[in-house]
């Protein structure tokens, strides 16, 4: 949508005319008021199926010694078929309240998987928790295709990593940090990369494409997340008494997961390499995929006690933060340019405390990086919005 400043410019060059500039701005004006109000509505809806679902457990959670186990169940099953049946009622049959509709149907989407979770304590079923998360995912990716909905989509690629956190730590006994920065970094960057390519099969089939990108963006951002711990020699360098034993501590689940994570994503990646063509990027994805893989095996498989993966790593990570720059400057895409803003500008602070914290005095420390954020935060966001302004942004 052309905004008042692009109108003017027209007018003033003779490309339109008086009569043509003035109903572009009253059609300028009108599709503001209604994203407005789309929004407003969205907002209110989505806090109200939020609130539904809350106070549907909170029901149950306060009456719980005094209901029976089927009073409890049929209150559980109920709450999630009524969600359902209205968010589809709303949002096919009386199609005047898509968005209502569509909130009443991820709110159903939340409340199958507290269904599950709470049938299987109410009946003191033996399931481990990665089970129900399981259960829970299969339960709803149906309605991801069946509905084409994103953010029931975005609800399954967040259950998918709890799903991996849950499953491959279930034998792990050390501390949350030791496991998560020694083994399952690896784990999680190749579960990411196999997400990556999973959504890049869903461009092959249209009706798919923003399916395809939810799982690409969430995707993106669990593998910035773990690059980002791989920058700091905590995660990236281990000590050589540890070199030693590295594989004894970890446990085989672990192993096996990382394995099939990466030649899952190698496979697929390769299949939209040659097949997809569907997406202008694929040629360069495929090969920054395969090569990332190629990396975190090396890593995982051959730790150091040197400086060698800090190093690579904080190259690795600022040169991403770059392309996401660039990918998301050629494709007109506000979400990728976000998310290399925010990538970009985290790292530097990240940086500046990482490597100047015992170098400077405190109050020089301070005064160089308050001055460099300010600095750095007006420039980056006049930039964002300088790109911002070239395109309109495909998510709204």
């Amino acid at each position: 949508m052309v905004d008042k400043t692009q109108i003017e410019q027209w007018l003033k060059d003779g490309t339109i005319t008086k009569a043509q500039a003035k109903k572009m701005l009253a059609d300028a004006s009108e599709y503001k008021k209604e994203r407005s109000s789309n929004k407003l509505i969205v907002a209110f809806s989505t806090i109200g199926a939020i609130l539904l679902g809350i106070g549907a457990i909170l029901f149950i959670a306060s009456n719980w010694q005094e209901l029976s186990k089927i009073s409890k169940t049929l209150i559980l099953v109920g709450s999630t078929a009524l969600a359902y049946y209205a968010g589809y009622y709303f949002n096919y049959q009386k199609q005047y309240l898509p968005k209502v509709g569509g909130d009443l149907l991820f709110l159903g989407a939340l409340l199958f998987g507290a269904t599950v979770i709470l049938v299987a304590q109410i009946y003191n079923v033996n399931a481990n928790n990665h089970v129900l998360v399981l259960v829970w995912l299969i339960g709803i990716l149906p309605l991801v295709y069946a509905l084409k909905s994103v953010p029931i989509a975005g609800l399954a690629a967040l259950l998918f990593y709890l799903w991996v956190a849950l499953f491959f730590s279930k034998d792990n006994h050390w501390w949350f940090f030791g496991f998560l920065g020694r083994f399952s970094i690896v784990l999680f960057i190749a579960a990411s990369i196999m997400l990556f390519a999973v959504g890049g099969l869903h461009y092959l089939l249209p009706q798919f494409k923003q399916i395809a990108r939810t799982y690409r963006i969430a995707s993106l951002k669990i593998l910035m997340f773990s690059l980002f711990l791989l920058t700091f020699d905590w995660f990236s360098k281990v000590s050589s008494d540890y070199i030693s034993d590295w594989f004894n501590t970890v446990q085989d689940q672990i192993v096996v997961g990382v394995v099939i994570f990466s030649v899952i994503a190698i496979i697929i990646t390769i299949v939209n390499w040659f097949f997809n063509k569907s997406e202008s990027l694929s040629i360069y994805e495929g090969p920054i995929s395969i090569c990332l893989i190629g990396l975190v095996l090396i890593f995982f498989f051959y730790p150091s006690k040197t400086n060698i993966y800090i190093l690579i790593f904080n190259l690795l990570f600022a040169g991403l933060t770059l392309l996401f720059l660039y990918f998301g400057y050629t494709r007109e895409d506000m979400k990728l340019v976000n998310l290399g803003m925010f990538w970009l500008g985290l790292f530097l602070v990240a940086k500046y405390f990482d490597w100047f914290w015992d170098l400077l005095e405190r109050s020089v420390f301070f005064l160089i990086g308050g001055l460099i954020l300010v600095i750095g935060g007006i420039a980056l966001e006049n930039k964002r919005r300088q790109i911002k302004s070239k395109f309109v942004e495909k998510d709204e």
